[in-house]
């Protein structure tokens, strides 16, 4: 495995964030925006929606609203 800056980053972690903010307005804000979603926003199987991004740096980040 590389280290240091021509690693590649991202594999193996995903960073949660949970928002009370409405999820399919931030997802339509990301989109307008130019950030590519790399799901829709769905239905979790923990009662919350969800969507998930890669951030520029290739950190995969689910955003998701409060269950």
């Amino acid at each position: 495995m590389k280290k240091g800056h021509d690693r590649r980053k991202g594999v193996g972690m995903r960073v949660y964030l949970t928002t009370a903010q409405d999820l399919e307005r931030l997802a339509g804000n990301a989109k307008s925006a130019g950030i590519t979603l790399d799901t829709e926003p769905h239905d979790t199987p923990w009662g919350s929606r969800a969507f998930d991004v890669t951030d520029p740096s290739g950190f995969k980040l689910t955003i998701s609203s409060r269950a």
